[in-house]
């Protein structure tokens, strides 16, 4: 169905590893993340972002045209929101929403069960 929607590229549930400092970004096979998950080593996902649906700009992965993210929030009387960044991330400061726009371009929403779409 999706394909119908946005018939360009998109990506579902696709690690990127990035760079902030350098504006990098990389993507992270679902192999290697399965690998140094099973192998104990999830330090090397440190710097990863994992946005739920990724819908590509241009044909290009590394520019989003609109990066979406899925909050079930608990309990249902808590509003979905970012996740904030703490002192043990590489993005501190920042929440899941400014770094996927920084990291992919485009804009990043929270889709919502009961608030629908949030900015």
């Amino acid at each position: 169905m999706l394909e119908e929607l946005w018939p360009r590229p998109f990506s579902i549930e696709q690690r990127y590893r990035y760079y902030a400092n350098a504006r990098f970004l990389e993507r992270v096979s679902r192999e290697e993340e399965a690998r140094l998950v099973a192998q104990g080593c999830t330090r090397e996902l440190w710097r990863t972002i994992k946005p739920d649906i990724v819908l590509h700009a241009d044909g290009d992965w590394r520019r989003s045209a609109l990066t979406l993210d899925f909050k079930f929030p608990c309990p249902g009387t808590n509003e979905p929101q970012w996740k904030e960044y703490g002192e043990s991330s590489a993005y501190v400061g920042s929440n899941q929403g400014k770094i996927y726009k920084e990291a992919l371009g485009g804009e990043a929403l929270i889709i919502s069960p009961r608030r629908g779409l949030i900015r």
